[in-house]
Parts: C-alpha cells; structure tokens; sequence
C-alpha cells in the first residue's frame, strides 16, 4: 500500500510502498524487498535511498524510548520520480543477534521497524515506518518447546536497554524471555528468565530466576551460561538438555 511522504522535497509529494520479498525473515538472513516510489503532481528528483532496521525499547535509566539501528543499506541514485511507479531494489541482511517478533508463529512483545528515507537535492530527507517481523530460528523453538515439555512455559518477551556483563554481544540491549512454571512447586521461583546471545555458530543461554522489580541485570539472581549450536539442532535431546540447565542453574 502506497504511502504518502508529503513534508520535504519543496512540498511535493512523493508516494512510498516497501515491500519485504521474504516470506520469512529470519536472524542471519539476508531478505530481499523492493521499494516503489511515484510521485504525486510533478516530477520529483531523489537522490538516493536508505533502508533501515530499528529495534525500539525503553531505556533503563529513564523509561524513555531508545531507538537503535540493528540492519543498514543504502540504494544508490539519483531517480527522477515521475507519475508512473519507480522501482527500486534492495538486499538487507539481518545479523545474528536481531531480537524475534514471533516464536513459533507467536506473536512478541518487542518492535522492530523497517524504515525507507528517502533524500533530496537538499539533503532534506522523509522517511516511511513499516512494522518488520522477524522468526525465531529452529534452535530457539527446540530450546523453547524443551522449556515448555519440561513444565515451563512462555508468558513474556521484552527488549532491556542494557548489555549482559562479560558476554560476546554486538547490541547494547538483549532480548528476554520469561516462562511460567506451569506446576508451581513451593518455595519454587515460579518464573525463570532466560536470554538467548545468538551468533553464527549457535546461542549463549542465559538461566535463572525471574526477578522482575530488579531494574538492572546485576541487581537479579545471577545467570547461569550455557552453550546451544545450531549445528546440533537435530542431533542433541533438546529436553533433557534443557532439564540439565535446569538442574544445573538450581532450579
């Protein structure tokens, strides 16, 4: 669907879709998409474009919203927009480490977006905002459903604004994950935590008890680091697997 950009190039307006090519887009891929521009009343002289992806969070300090760019590609130019549909084509890679939207075909809590800019002769610049969803991998699902066979199941996903002290990480947020325990044994924690720093090899697993008045990573239970590799994915017995982290987190 066409979108209006209407604030810059000297009060023409220029018509934006974005298209995701991808069925699925997932972390380490790279998708496709294509970005149609047409102008409005006269032509319009673009003279490049710019894909971004942003992950949106609350900031630790403040409770205010950080945006931080996450994927980056430039579309070379100039166009010369015009009344009928200019096409431009566009590769975007995700990296490893890009927080999921939906596991399993569920939909999450945290929010990525794809944004189009497009710039002028001035260097002014509009931007379209489109809503980007991004799958979980097939390691995440097989840790996650291992979790839930084991009596744990998923309940929340949010975006933390602070890195994980002494982990190999390329964000300065992470993404976490609280489960439910789904028979709550006394004296039990009733909620885990659990963090996936997802690289090209596999996941560091993060596990410990859910603390949620603990502002900052260091002010919860300590975590406890396990290490899951894509290439085992179907070579490991993910549930007894995952009944080991659990037993060895203290849990």
């Amino acid at each position: 669907m066409f979108k209006r950009l209407q604030r810059r190039f000297g009060g023409e307006a220029v018509d934006v879709d974005t298209q995701v090519l991808a069925g699925v887009a997932r972390p380490g891929d790279t998708f496709p998409g294509q970005v149609f521009l047409r102008a409005v009343d006269e032509d319009v002289r673009v003279e490049s474009l710019v894909l971004r992806v942003v992950a949106e969070y609350a900031h630790l300090d403040t409770g205010e919203v950080e945006v931080d760019e996450i994927g980056y590609q430039y579309v070379d130019g100039p166009f010369t927009v015009g009344e009928e549909p200019q096409q431009a084509r566009f590769s975007l890679r995700l990296p490893w480490e890009t927080p999921i939207t939906e596991l399993a075909g569920m939909a999450l809590g945290p929010v990525l977006r794809l944004q189009t800019f497009l710039d002028d002769v001035d260097g002014e610049d509009a931007a379209d905002h489109d809503l980007l969803h991004v799958s979980s991998l097939p390691l995440h699902e097989a840790i996650m459903e291992a979790f839930a066979l084991a009596g744990w199941t998923f309940q929340s996903s949010r975006l933390a604004g602070e890195r994980v002290p002494a982990a190999d990480q390329i964000f300065d947020f992470h993404q976490s994950f609280v489960l439910a325990e789904r028979s709550p044994a006394a004296g039990g924690p009733g909620q885990l935590e659990v963090v996936f720093l997802t690289n090209a090899v596999g996941c560091e697993v993060f596990v410990r008890p859910a603390a949620p008045e603990g502002r900052y990573w260091n002010d919860r239970p300590a975590a406890h680091r396990f290490i899951a590799a894509h290439h085992d994915l179907d070579r490991v017995d993910w549930p007894a697997e995952v009944r080991r982290w659990i037993s060895g987190a203290g849990l």
